[in-house]
């Protein structure tokens, strides 16, 4: 009887819902296919395509299974010639349970059956337990006035130790099989949730009133909409054969979405505007100008100073390109129509798609810091071109087909990108003060300390290299510090950022040696930052 009554209230609803969808008219269900995907930096543009027949007259016509992610607002719906559209609206389908695809199936029953299992083994382990407390309790031999003989106490015993050997090996069997059935269920819990992200319940339909005026047997539909859960950055290979050829550029785009919908063999574009970002005017408000602390001051410009974010750079065109996509400077955006059919599913994880080739001729060169490293760094300085001054994005680095590590392309005020390509482990390079030439002495009330430095470079090559060298002395931040150069050592002094730099060149097999000396006079009864 409750069956029953389950089951008609269970129709009744489902009749009061159909009804109530329907508004009178012929409700049709039309199968869509995405054909073609534009992604912007944080949304994408999804392309529907679906065919169905309409007889005259009106009919509600359901397009099933959208993204959870739809962008209420944003949907486009285009018909065939003949065909009016009356209305357009969204609803939430919570009858439609979308199958899910079969691996996931198949984890969910390996979870259901290793949670059983597990499940059966606490059941054995209580088991044991309950059956050694009983053992326990029960040990009472022969009654309080009783004995027992020797032969049979021995005999007693060897069955007490014998079952709780038992006990032992049956526990310890169970745990064994406790801590495998554990780790397996840890790793279908992980398999399930790396590939559940991504997969979200297509519960959204979109449902258009029209009136058709006479048959169509093959009615077109082309339906666009803007969906969240996307996004896209671009990001390059750095290739270089020698020193003596070209850099090649690789950029591709890496794509991410979980939108829920799998883009199967669609038509891509990606662009690099954002759809739904305000166009307001900025409006300027008054400045005002007011008192700050010294000290407060400059904390606050160090941490601009450090926090400041890099820029990227223009390049010139190189000598040869491969468009794997064709680019389009428009007014507000760069757009990149990728050539062919590419898939990206839905499962939060990054895909490559390449978008372009491009060489680059470069100047290399050798240099080092022996301040903070004493490591010698093979350089590449090109002239920036469009798509690396609009295009930031990280690159993977690789010298003479080998990974040497990752940099950043950003744009900068210059018309040249340096590129550090890798390490150089020719060139042993040393620095260290020259202790016999370094001082600290009092005149009055002032300290004077005087440092020299020396650097020493190894060439271990059977080849002359030319290498560039920085180092610097400090500056002062206030003028009862006094920083003074006594010798630059041949390096080209820059006042203003204290900077020393030499261009040097080592014969084959050789060393040569850098120094450079300077003093720092403060007041004697204050303390200094290291230098």
């Amino acid at each position: 009887m409750k069956k029953a009554l389950i089951g008609y209230i269970s129709i009744w609803v489902l009749t009061l819902l159909n009804s109530s969808i329907g508004y009178g008219q012929n409700s049709l269900i039309c199968n869509t296919k995405i054909t073609a995907v534009n992604v912007f930096l944080n949304q994408a543009q999804v392309t529907r395509n679906g065919k169905i027949v309409l007889d005259a007259g009106l009919h509600q016509v359901v397009f099933e299974k959208f993204s959870p992610l739809l962008v209420q607002g944003s949907i486009e719906v285009k018909a065939s010639t003949g065909i009016e559209i009356l209305a357009v609206s969204t609803q939430k389908d919570f009858l439609n349970n979308t199958e899910k695809p079969l691996l996931i199936r198949v984890l969910e029953d390996s979870l259901l059956v290793v949670n059983e299992l597990l499940v059966e083994i606490k059941s054995d382990k209580d088991a044991l337990a309950w059956q050694k407390e009983l053992l326990i309790a029960n040990k009472s031999i022969g009654g309080a006035n009783l004995g027992v003989k020797a032969e049979e106490l021995e005999d007693i015993l060897d069955i007490y130790q014998k079952k709780l050997h038992d006990f032992k090996l049956a526990n310890t069997q169970l745990n064994r099989q406790e801590r495998k059935l554990i780790e397996e269920k840890s790793k279908i819990e992980r398999q399930l949730k790396e590939y559940n992200e991504g997969t979200l319940a297509m519960s959204n339909q979109v449902i258009v009133q029209v009136k058709v005026n006479s048959a169509n047997p093959e009615a077109q539909f082309d339906i666009r909409y803007l969906v969240g859960g996307v996004s896209w950055q671009p990001f390059y290979d750095i290739r270089v054969a020698d020193t003596k050829s070209p850099v090649q550029f690789l950029l591709k785009a890496s794509i991410q979405q979980q939108t829920g919908e799998n883009w199967n063999n669609i038509k891509l574009k990606l662009a690099t505007n954002d759809p739904l970002a305000g166009g307001t005017t900025p409006v300027l408000i008054p400045s005002v100008l007011y008192f700050v602390q010294a000290e407060a001051f400059k904390l606050n410009q160090r941490k601009l100073e450090m926090y400041a974010a890099p820029s990227a750079m223009p390049m010139q065109d190189g000598n040869s390109a491969e468009m794997n996509a064709i680019a389009q400077q428009n007014f507000l955006n760069l757009e990149f129509d990728v050539l062919g059919t590419n898939s990206i599913p839905s499962d939060n994880k990054s895909h490559f798609v390449e978008l372009n080739r491009f060489s680059l001729e470069a100047v290399y060169g050798l240099a080092c810091v022996p301040k903070l490293n004493t490591e010698v760094f093979v350089t590449a300085n090109v002239q920036s071109n469009e798509l690396i001054s609009q295009l930031n994005g990280e690159a993977n680095i690789y010298l003479n087909g080998t990974f040497t590590g990752k940099t950043y392309l950003s744009q900068q005020t210059s018309d040249s990108l340096l590129v550090t390509l890798g390490k150089d482990n020719r060139i042993v390079v040393k620095r260290e003060k020259v202790k016999e030439m370094c001082s600290k002495s009092l005149f009055g009330s002032n300290k004077k300390d005087a440092s020299t430095i020396e650097i020493t470079l190894t060439n271990s090559s059977s080849e002359p290299i030319e290498l560039d060298v920085k180092d610097q002395i400090p500056l002062s931040s206030n003028q009862e510090i006094l920083v003074k150069l006594v010798d630059a050592g041949g390096a080209i002094y820059t006042v203003e950022s204290g900077m020393l730099n030499w261009l040097v060149s080592i014969p084959a097999k050789q060393s040569r040696k850098l120094r450079f000396a300077f003093e720092i006079s403060y007041p004697s009864g204050k303390v200094i930052t290291g230098y």
